[in-house]
């Protein structure tokens, strides 16, 4: 049986017609979507803390991306139910409203 933040993200995936790689496996709270890839695509890899995610960011996708970095991809965090923006400064910011409900558990 899937751990639940892989679970989380499978669904948040499927719903929204975002591509998941065949080396997801096993999730942490923290995801990235490429959404400027036709489908979006989620980042196979996922992380427990911030720090890593930054980590990622600044040394992957910031180099590949650049000045397009924030409206390419979309940072999500499972525990909380938040969207995320990095902010540089080694930042992670709220910029978004939950996107499940509490009452129904659904988007």
């Amino acid at each position: 049986m899937p751990g639940k933040y892989t679970q989380l993200i499978s669904e948040y995936c499927a719903e929204r017609g975002i591509r998941v790689p065949p080396a997801f496996k096993t999730a942490q709270r923290y995801a990235i979507i490429r959404t400027h890839l036709t489908p979006p695509k989620l980042i196979a890899k996922t992380w427990f803390n911030a720090e890593d995610v930054i980590y990622y960011l600044e040394h992957f996708l910031l180099t590949e991306l650049g000045d397009r970095l924030s409206d390419s991809i979309q940072i999500l965090d499972f525990k909380d139910n938040k969207i995320l923006t990095y902010t540089g400064g080694k930042r992670l910011q709220r910029s978004g409203r939950p996107w499940i409900s509490k009452e129904s558990g659904n988007a």
